[in-house]
């Protein structure tokens, strides 16, 4: 899939509304009675439901906006007073009615909604059951992966199972349950879906990106056993190791290494850039040289790193003006940057200039990695400390990989540290720091109100389409 997969426009077109994410049927489009009709179709179908996850709203700015502003490890960047509106979220004085909020939501039912009409349609179509079953397996997935997406950053939300008629019934579910869902979405995709992929799929989902998003759910959910269960048997039946050099994990080639569980497939494909590029390195990349120059990380992270004597992954996560890259590029960019003095960018959305550009957009075929192997270990170590277990043996092979002396009894503030540096600049410290209930200490400073900001509000445009049936989150 990383070299193959287009997506046909009338398939997009159909399945994909631009208005809402209740999908009513379009007008001057080939019905869906006449579409879900072979084997053919449904493929289609597939492809354009991962596809999706290469959009601005999947994989560009509100996806990085509320994942990473409102922590102590990214700020806009960019010049002074480019998006200065974007400064919102960083001192958490954004609004229910601010765009990025309702983009995020919107965005992320759209995705659900192309997989319900895979989980929908396809069951009727005649054509091998095993290539049916696992194709609505990776719906399931995938549908579970967009509600993991929502539930973090609204809590308890609608659950649409089926392709809707209307807007009948639109009301919140309870957290509890929307998690469960997402759980039991996760258990029943597993079943089916296939141990690896060959070469021309590589992004399509595995048994074990599911049991990997599984464990990550659990850990959420604080069901420490079942998570050092599914954990476990990640690390010790999967085929997965952490790559040696920190530093070219993040570079093309290395995509679909033996540390990755599942990625955000983005290559170029000429004549279809619209289609097959990404823009979640080029927002990210070097301001003025590579991109736009957002999203950069943080002095407090930078000092976290030097605390921790963590100097590889500082190097590479984090390009200051004046750095010269292992491939040999000068990172030069602005000379003012906002929020920091020194200029820098996030080093793991970096893309060397020795790659061609086929379609345009720098860094357009760079890979989103969702779920690494460092993850699932570090995730193994914190299920360790809460049921008893071993937390040194997981902890200790990312800290090595680090060049860091190892930890003997590990606390859980060990394990929430290295998560930090292990992982920053891909979306989960805010996250994290939520989960953890650090967010109230650590993110005070920047504005954060207990009892408010540990979700965002539902955007108050689908509040009023709800005819007033979605409870708005407290505090807003």
């Amino acid at each position: 899939m990383k070299k193959h997969i287009v997506i046909p426009l009338i398939i997009l077109g159909l399945l994909v509304s631009c208005q809402d994410y209740l999908e009513f049927p379009p007008e001057g489009e080939i019905p869906q009675t006449e579409f879900f009709n072979s084997q053919d179709d449904a493929r289609q179908a597939v492809n354009a439901m991962y596809g999706y996850l290469r959009f601005w709203n999947i994989s560009a700015f509100n996806y990085l906006i509320l994942g990473s502003l409102p922590s102590d490890e990214i700020l806009k960047g960019s010049s002074p007073g480019d998006g200065s509106w974007a400064n919102d979220y960083v001192n958490f004085q954004h609004t229910k009615t601010q765009a990025q909020i309702k983009d995020f939501w919107t965005g992320r039912y759209e995705g659900i909604n192309l997989s319900n009409q895979v989980i929908t349609n396809i069951p009727g179509i005649e054509m091998n059951e095993g290539v049916k079953n696992r194709m609505i397996a990776e719906a399931t997935f995938m549908r579970a992966f967009h509600y993991y997406y929502l539930v973090r950053a609204y809590g308890g939300v609608p659950l649409i199972k089926e392709v809707p008629a209307g807007p009948e019934g639109l009301v919140r579910t309870p957290l509890e349950e929307t998690w469960g869902f997402i759980e039991s979405d996760l258990r029943a995709a597993i079943p089916d879906l296939p141990e690896t992929v060959p070469s021309n799929e590589l992004g399509r989902t595995t048994k074990w990106a599911a049991k990997g998003l599984l464990a990550k759910v659990l850990m959420y959910r604080e069901d420490w056993p079942e998570c050092k269960t599914v954990s476990d048997d990640i690390i010790n039946n999967g085929p997965f190791d952490l790559y040696s050099d920190f530093y070219q994990l993040f570079r093309p080639e290395q995509e679909f290494c033996q540390e990755s569980l599942f990625e955000i497939v983005a290559t170029q494909v000429p004549g279809e850039g619209d289609l097959s590029n990404s823009q979640f390195a080029e927002v990210q990349a070097v301001r003025g040289q590579f991109g736009w120059g957002w999203f950069v990380p943080t002095d407090e992270l930078a000092d976290a790193f030097d605390a921790a004597g963590d100097t590889i992954r500082k190097k590479v996560t984090i390009l200051f003006r004046g750095d010269v890259t292992e491939d040999g590029d000068i990172i030069g960019g602005v000379d003012v940057m906002e929020g920091v003095d020194i200029p820098r960018y996030n080093g793991k959305a970096y893309v060397p200039s020795r790659i061609d550009r086929v379609t345009g957009p720098y860094g357009s075929d760079q890979n989103i990695r969702i779920l690494r192997f460092a993850d699932i270990l570090l995730i193994n170590a914190e299920a360790a400390i809460h049921t008893g277990g071993d937390a040194a043996t997981p902890l200790n092979r990312v800290r090595t990989r680090a060049n860091l002396s190892p930890v003997s009894n590990p606390g859980i503030e060990d394990v929430w540290e290295e998560r930090r540096l292990e992982l920053a600049g891909e979306q989960d410290r805010y996250w994290d720091l939520l989960r953890t209930g650090q967010a109230a200490t650590v993110l005070a400073k920047y504005g954060f109100q207990t009892g408010k900001h540990e979700l965002y509000p539902i955007p108050q445009s689908e509040v009023d389409l709800s005819g007033g049936n979605l409870e708005q989150n407290p505090g807003w």
